[in-house]
């Protein structure tokens, strides 16, 4: 499969949203032949270079994006909102376009084992520090969280959780739903602590 790419500073999750201002020229053109021909492109993870300018090379692992909303400006300019989809692995990359096309093999999803019992642990973790990551500015959106398939809300939590874009990514390539939910609830019982330590100073 050939995805039009679209390599930046954030991570896409499956299952998530994320609201994009388009205005480079090849980004728009890529958008542009996109909504045309009612296609996805890839996001993925910058490993080098910038988002505006040059040549980015990408992180090898990305996430599949729909357009979901969409406002043209005067200046042909886009404000979107994307979906993410699937979960891929760059096998290539072709430069042979203004904007870069990869060619991708789709990852499987697979649950692992005890999902169900990691899952309900992260639902009880993720609802103790909903309070604190709202005060701190991060809107947790979505409340229904709490009637996720396993899978669903580890890409939600991921999504919704402070950190780092590398953490970010980590939770990305991490290969089944068992382990990822394993790593987000030790990165809940961190947050936990240093709630805690903070409250008692």
């Amino acid at each position: 499969m050939r995805l039009p790419l679209f390599p930046l500073h954030t991570v896409l999750f499956p299952e998530t949203t994320l609201p994009l201002h388009v205005f480079e020229p090849r980004y728009r053109e890529m958008i542009g032949r996109c909504l045309e021909h009612d296609e996805s492109f890839g996001i993925a993870l910058i490993l080098d270079g910038d988002e505006v300018g040059g040549h980015a090379i990408p992180r090898r692992i990305g996430t599949e994006a729909t357009i979901i909303a969409l406002q043209r400006n005067s200046h042909g300019e886009y404000d979107i909102v994307v979906q993410g989809q699937r979960r891929f692995a760059i096998r290539s990359l072709d430069r042979g376009r203004a904007y870069l096309r990869a060619d991708v093999d789709w990852l499987d999803e697979p649950l692992g084992k005890e999902v169900e019992v990691l899952a309900d642990a992260v639902a009880r973790l993720f609802a103790g520090i909903v309070e604190t990551l709202e005060t701190g500015g991060h809107a947790i959106v979505d409340d229904t969280w709490k009637e996720m398939d396993p899978r669903t809300l580890s890409f939600r939590v991921a999504a919704a959780l402070p950190g780092a874009v590398d953490l970010r990514q980590e939770l990305l390539e991490t290969p089944d739903t068992a382990s990822r939910l394993r790593r987000e609830a030790e990165l809940l019982m961190a947050v936990h602590r240093i709630g805690a330590e903070t409250g008692a100073g």
